[in-house]
């Protein structure tokens, strides 16, 4: 997985998107901003809660397709419809709560990230 950007915003209202343990100069006002101030923990809690989300938002429809299509193909396209409204079900019902948690999690780990900068 790719890593997450994190954003900066200078005290003179430059925004940045910057890769973790990256320093960024603001072309603006030359201040220096250095995403390692971030504990390392809090970061990595941060990636692998947006690593749960992708699973569990991609990783039920995959499996389902993985058993619905062949049997689509060798036994009736009764399974393809059925594929679809399993997946559309599972995207009205199931995803709009882990995608609220998820913000949640976020929410609860990054709200003491406050940059000093150098």
């Amino acid at each position: 997985m790719r890593e997450l950007p994190i954003t900066v915003t200078c005290d003179c209202g430059q925004v940045a998107y910057v890769r973790y343990g990256e320093r960024w100069i603001c072309p603006t006002c030359g201040k220096a901003w250095d995403t390692a101030q971030i504990p390392a923990e809090d970061y990595a809690e941060l990636v692998a809660s947006v690593r749960r989300y992708r699973l569990l938002a991609l990783g039920p429809p995959l499996v389902l397709a993985a058993i619905m299509v062949p049997l689509a193909i060798f036994y009736g396209l009764q399974f393809g419809l059925l594929f679809f409204v399993l997946v559309f079900a599972y995207a009205v019902f199931v995803i709009p709560k882990v995608r609220e948690r998820a913000t949640a999690s976020v929410r609860r780990s990054t709200r003491s990230w406050n940059l000093v900068p150098e």
